[in-house]
């Protein structure tokens, strides 16, 4: 093994062995991480659908009271 390609390219090396140590040490933590001390529990999901559940309820917008213009005074000659 030449050393003098390992110390010119350690960043592409170091990259390789990242990569490798990756491949063992996430199938391994995802193993584990799925080994509980139980079954799996699963959500109670409600999966019917009616119309008054999935209407969208947004409130009406309520009118704008209308901006009659104000009388104004005339100046008197």
């Amino acid at each position: 093994m030449n050393w003098a390609v390992l110390r010119r390219e350690w960043g592409a090396v170091t990259f390789v062995l990242t990569v490798i140590a990756g491949m063992i040490v996430v199938p391994v933590a995802l193993y584990f991480a799925n080994q509980g001390p139980g079954p799996v529990t699963l959500p109670n999901l409600n999966t019917s659908s009616s119309a008054r559940a999935s209407a969208v309820h947004s409130p009406s917008p309520s009118p704008s009271p209308s901006h009659s213009p104000s009388p104004s005074a005339s100046p008197t000659p």
